[in-house]
């Protein structure tokens, strides 16, 4: 009896200690995870599927999206287009060209940038006794003038009596020389010494306000025919409008000759 309960003791023993190793087993076994799946590759150049997709409103990479072709940036345009073509002389004389040109390069500057810009010399008396000194005398003027509908508003000018001085070239004519009358005091003094015997032409000249005005008309309304310009009339401050003259550069011009 008591070696059959030594023997079942043994046995109670191995069977409890072979329990209690196998739970010991079970506890630290690593917990199953699947393979990798064999479509996965992340061999040099491979994206990582773990990575995070770029979405469209992200800046992409060049050197990760080597096809894609990135627009460049448009510049802003910086060049400015006038409302209104230049005032070229619209004649066929080259010696208004020059002249016209000259009114605008050396006047046309002292006021404030407008749509356009328009001389209106009023000539008193041209001597041509001399191709290398033509002497132009009268009252030149220039006007600015800004575009609203289809109305010349002015919005700028002067008055420059004197003798401008031009000679005829090989290339052409230039003008070299300019007298002005002074403003103030020493206006009279100055346009008698400048006009000499054509001073008197001078007062004429200016007093006749409604010659004057209609030579501007016309001046206006043949740049406006020359440029096809949908313009029917022009405006000075606080006074009314003005219709425009019907076209006619030769017959008017050919009184300058």
């Amino acid at each position: 009896m008591k070696r059959f309960n030594k023997i079942a003791c043994i046995i109670i023993i191995l069977t409890l200690t072979a329990a209690l190793f196998g739970c010991s087993l079970k506890q630290t076994a690593p917990a199953y995870a699947e393979p990798p799946s064999e479509d996965v590759n992340t061999a040099d150049g491979d994206e990582d599927p773990t990575q995070e997709t770029k979405t469209g409103t992200e800046v992409l990479d060049a050197e990760d999206n080597e096809d894609v072709a990135i627009p460049t940036p448009v510049e802003e345009s910086t060049e400015q287009t006038a409302a209104l073509p230049p005032y070229e002389y619209p004649g066929p004389e080259l010696f208004y060209t020059i002249l016209y040109q000259y009114l605008m390069d050396e006047f046309g500057p002292h006021y404030e940038p407008a749509d356009v810009c328009i001389p209106c010399p009023i000539i008193v008396y041209m001597d041509e006794s001399d191709n290398n000194d033509i002497k132009v005398y009268g009252n030149f003027m220039i006007y600015n003038y800004d575009l609203k509908g289809e109305t010349l508003e002015c919005v700028s000018g002067g008055s420059y009596p004197g003798c401008i001085h031009v000679r005829s070239t090989s290339e052409g004519y230039e003008v070299f020389e300019r007298e002005m009358v002074e403003d103030g005091s020493g206006y009279d003094e100055s346009s008698k010494k400048i006009f000499g015997e054509y001073y008197d032409e001078l007062i004429k000249s200016m007093d006749d306000t409604a010659e004057n005005e209609r030579i501007r008309n016309q001046i206006i309304s043949n740049y406006v025919f020359a440029n096809d310009l949908k313009i029917k009339q022009y405006k000075d401050y606080g006074w009314d409008p003005v219709t425009l003259l019907p076209e006619n550069i030769d017959s008017f011009y050919s009184i300058l000759d």
